[in-house]
Formats: C-alpha cells, sequence, structure tokens
C-alpha cells in the first residue's frame, strides 16, 4: 500500500475500502466508536501511563524506552493514536500515520511479534472502558468493544504492510549492496594478499640476523603482529565476498561448545568471567557444516568477552525444539546502545577501534545458509543475548 506524503494512490485506496469491508467495518461500528471519543478523551492519559508501564516491564522492549524525551515524544503520539481510533474518519491521512508506525518499527528492528502484542493490551486496556459507557445497554456495548477489535485488525494490517513493504526495499538494497561490496573485497584480499605474504617472508628472513640489536627484533615483531593482522581482515573479505559451499555433516554440538569454551579458560580466568552450561541431553548431535559453525562461535564468543571486560558470567545453552535447536549465549556485558543494535548485521560497521566491521556480517550468512536465524537482544549495562535457530532435529 504505497503513501507518500500522506497520500495514497487510486489502487491503495481501493484497497482500504476491500480491507474495511472485508474487515466488516459498517456506518454503524463507525458511529459507536465516534460516540466513544468522550470516553477515550477522559482515559486516555492514564490508559497511555498503563500501557509504557507495560512496556518497561519487558526486556525487550525497554532498550527503546531509555531517552526520556523519546518516552515523552512518544507518549504524546500514543495519546493521539489513542483518540484517532474515535475519530471516524478512516481516509487517507489515517493510513500515512499508520503507515509511518510499520515503517518506524522496520527501521529500529522492532519485530512484528512484540508490536502487534501491544494491539492485544490496546484492547485488553480499552474494551472495560467501552463496556462501562454502555452498561444500561449492554448489546450495544458489545457490539461498540467488537468495532474497535475491528478497527485495531485493520490498523495491524495497514502496519504490517508498511513493515514487510520497508523490510523487503531494505533486503533488496542490502543484496545489491553485498554484491557490489564483495566483488570489491574479493578483488582487493587478492592484491593485498601476495604482498602482505613477501613482507612477512622478509621481515622473518631479517630476524636470522644475529647481529641485530633487541630492540630492532621487538620492532619486527610488532611489524609481523600487524602483517598477521591484515591478513585476518583479508581472511575476512574473502570469506565475506566469497563463502565456501557447506560440507554438513553430524557432529557433536556439546563437544564442539566444550573446546571452544577450554581455549578460553584462561583468558577468562584472568578477566574475572565464568562459564554456565546448560545442554539439553537431547541436543549433542546436530547435522551441520561443523567448521563454519566453529566460526560462528569463535565470533560470537570473541564479541561477549570483549563486552565483559568487567567480568561476569557468560551462559551457553542448547535446546531443543520442534523444528530444530536453539543455541543461546549470553554474557553480562555493558550491552548494546538501541541505536546501534539494527546495525549490528551491517558489513564494515563496527565501533571498535580493531577488527573489519565484518564479523557479525559473517556469522549471519553462515546461519542463514543453513536455514537458520540469528537474533541479538540486549539491554545497556545488562548485557547481551545472541540466540541462534537451526533448522533439522537434533539428537543423540
Amino acid at each position: 500500500m504505497a503513501v507518500e506524503h500522506g497520500m495514497i494512490d487510486p489502487e491503495s485506496r481501493s484497497l482500504l475500502a476491500e480491507r474495511m469491508r472485508f474487515t466488516g467495518i459498517t456506518e454503524g461500528d463507525i458511529a459507536l466508536l465516534t460516540d466513544l471519543r468522550p470516553v477515550f478523551e477522559r482515559v486516555a492519559d492514564r490508559f497511555v501511563d498503563a500501557f509504557y508501564a507495560h512496556l518497561l516491564s519487558s526486556a525487550v522492549l525497554r532498550p527503546f524506552l531509555v531517552d526520556p524525551a523519546v518516552v515523552e515524544r512518544l507518549k504524546r503520539a500514543q495519546r493521539e493514536y489513542t483518540l484517532s481510533l474515535t475519530s471516524g474518519r478512516y481516509d487517507e491521512a489515517y493510513v500515512g500515520r499508520r503507515m509511518v508506525i510499520g515503517r518506524v518499527h522496520a527501521r529500529i528492528g522492532l519485530a512484528p511479534q512484540w508490536y502487534l502484542g501491544t494491539y492485544s493490551l490496546y484492547h485488553d486496556l480499552l474494551v472495560p472502558k467501552v463496556h462501562e459507557h454502555y452498561a444500561a445497554d449492554p448489546p450495544k456495548g458489545i457490539r461498540a468493544a467488537a468495532a474497535l477489535s475491528k478497527v485495531l485488525i485493520l490498523d495491524m494490517q495497514i502496519v504490517l504492510d508498511a513493515y514487510y513493504e520497508l523490510r523487503e526495499t531494505k533486503a533488496i538494497e542490502r543484496s545489491e549492496q553485498l554484491a557490489a561490496v564483495g566483488k570489491m573485497a574479493a578483488s582487493i584480499a587478492h592484491e593485498v594478499r601476495n604482498p602482505l605474504a613477501g613482507m612477512r617472508g622478509a621481515l622473518q628472513i631479517l630476524q636470522r640476523d644475529q647481529s641485530m640489536k633487541s630492540d630492532t627484533h621487538e620492532v619486527m615483531d610488532q611489524l609481523i603482529g600487524q602483517i598477521d593482522r591484515m591478513e585476518g581482515l583479508v581472511r575476512d573479505l574473502l570469506d565475506f565476498a566469497s563463502p565456501r559451499p557447506l560440507a554438513l555433516r553430524a557432529f557433536d554440538m556439546h563437544e564442539l561448545l566444550d573446546r571452544l569454551l577450554g581455549s578460553y579458560e584462561d583468558r577468562a580466568e584472568a578477566a574475572g568471567i565464568t562459564f554456565e552450561r546448560c545442554y539439553a541431553p537431547e541436543t549433542n548431535r546436530i547435522v551441520a557444516d561443523p567448521q563454519r559453525m566453529e566460526q560462528v562461535f569463535l565470533n560470537l564468543l570473541e564479541n561477549a568477552f570483549q563486552a565483559m571486560d568487567s567480568g561476569g558470567t557468560l551462559t551457553v545453552q542448547i535446546a531443543a525444539t520442534a523444528r530444530g535447536t536453539i543455541v543461546t549465549l549470553a554474557d553480562e556485558g555493558h550491552g548494546i546502545a538501541p541505536d546501534v543494535l539494527p546495525q549490528i548485521f551491517q558489513p564494515f560497521y563496527t565501533t571498535k577501534h580493531r577488527g573489519s566491521g565484518l564479523g557479525l556480517s559473517i556469522v549471519r550468512s553462515i546461519v542463514e545458509n543453513h536455514g537458520g536465524t540469528i537474533d541479538v537482544r540486549s539491554e545497556l549495562g545488562e548485557g547481551t543475548i545472541v540466540e541462534l535457530r537451526l533448522p533439522g532435529a537434533a539428537g543423540r
């Protein structure tokens, strides 16, 4: 449903009319809702406060509501939205405002299940007021509550239209961007790899000179270290540009994770980090590419360690579902800012002084190539939860 500057095209206008008809919104429904305007005006402020108190109880939604100025602005918008439900005008401007809601949710990375749940909250908070208003005529109250439900369903349809329209547009742009960046990255990586190998070899030959001073040896070591770092960036570029085909086989997920955690034990002890393993017994065997999954978990463990510079517990959990396996890594680090979270999978995006900014892009690519999904939830000062959903049943 295309909307531009509050206007919708004739096709979309026809679609809106069809949706209203299909949803069953009648002139009688509109009259009942309009009659509720004074009621909603009286309860709007209390409703908005209750609405936001409920949102703040969610660890997923709380990071979006940390800025008092943003919350105040959103409360005003929420009040206007509440009153607009009884406006009786379901026209181009009405649709345009709903489309903005969907686009904003897509832009900030708020998944549909969370804001669709808020429509249920609207229903639970407002319907009792509807019945209270029509207490002298209960059948009329039932019809008015049904009318409110119809309009909320219409709103959900419009918001989802906008959400998935923007997601599709961004996916196409991302695909085109990745193709162009990948081609360029592969070209650069191939050009850089050979000179780096040559410089490293030359430095190693020079290091064999026994007459070289010790401080010169230290400089040589530092140069080789920087070359190794650049070679790592080149590997990331090549992996990003031309990922290897998956080599699927059954392997022991418990053993893989235990081995990787074991390689971090000394570093964990020095940093005050403890591991907590929660492996469901039926999840030790999984079909995937073990080398690629190792790459995924090494990236995620490295990110968790860098976030937990003050120590804490890193919890690794494996659970089985009817659709596959869920692997969760939860750290107690400094968390990710709400404005940064939607960008963490973007190629070359990084807030670190070191690194290519490709780690999480490669992680998502590997997981999606397995037919899985990755979801990241975070709260500043509380930590980050990374959840991988991999298809296919796990077993012994």
